[in-house]
């Protein structure tokens, strides 16, 4: 059984996910509990990447600022706005950022931000991303081949709050891990909400089938 709220699972497999709706002056009680939980991962909302540096740049936590693409299509106005944004937080102290799209638009993003990853993303973080229920069977291996491509550092598997009821759960992280490559240089994270009965088969799946994983594994939680 792992014990989820151990100060050992919080060091070595949590991160945070720092809410949008935090008045900024709690975001001093939440910067203290990434600081006193040895939480090395957090993700922030854009807005809140000012606020929160100043408390965190002296200590080992990387602060991702997180960024959702809605649109119906990718075009080059909104991958222009995207990258303005991002770069204004890559600014302010963020580590990197972490875009979230829908798995049919994620060839064009990836097509039309690769060339410019190294020049807006020098020294930092670009994790990708998606829900796990958007991906079939088949899309396993054409997911971690965009990835490659804009040099992820993490993918980032969403659960959504209904998702986690679904009988074929465990078969999607089986699926995942079964299609993993060893040429796929990048971290392993989730977001799986308030569905934390779903950490415990995602880390024996791993430990079974992919155990180099394991130090490369995050899970975000709400804080």
């Amino acid at each position: 059984m792992i014990d989820k709220n151990s100060d050992k699972f919080f060091s070595e497999l949590a991160a945070m996910w720092c809410r949008n709706d935090i008045e900024n002056a709690d975001l001093a009680l939440v910067a203290d509990k990434i600081v006193n939980k040895n939480v090395t991962l957090v993700s922030v909302a854009p807005e809140y990447v000012h606020v929160m540096w100043p408390w965190l740049e002296k200590h080992p936590v990387k602060m991702m600022a997180r960024f959702f693409v809605n649109d119906r299509k990718i075009t080059e106005k909104n991958i222009s706005d995207l990258t303005v944004k991002i770069n204004s937080t890559l600014k302010q102290g963020a580590s990197g950022a972490q875009v979230f799209v829908p798995y049919k638009l994620l060839d064009d993003l990836v097509e039309q931000t690769y060339v410019v990853r190294d020049d807006l993303f020098f020294d930092k973080d670009l994790a990708i991303g998606v829900n796990i229920y958007d991906l079939g069977p088949f899309d396993w291996d054409g997911l971690y081949q965009n990835l490659r491509k804009i040099r992820a550092s993490a993918l980032v598997l969403v659960l959504g709050p209904k998702d986690a009821q679904k009988k074929d759960f465990v078969g999607k992280i089986y699926a995942m891990l079964d299609a993993w490559r060893p040429e796929n240089n990048f971290d392993l994270h989730f977001v799986y909400g308030p569905s934390l009965n779903c950490i415990e088969p995602t880390v024996r799946l791993v430990q079974r089938m992919q155990p180099n994983l394991i130090d490369k594994m995050r899970f975000f939680f709400n804080v």
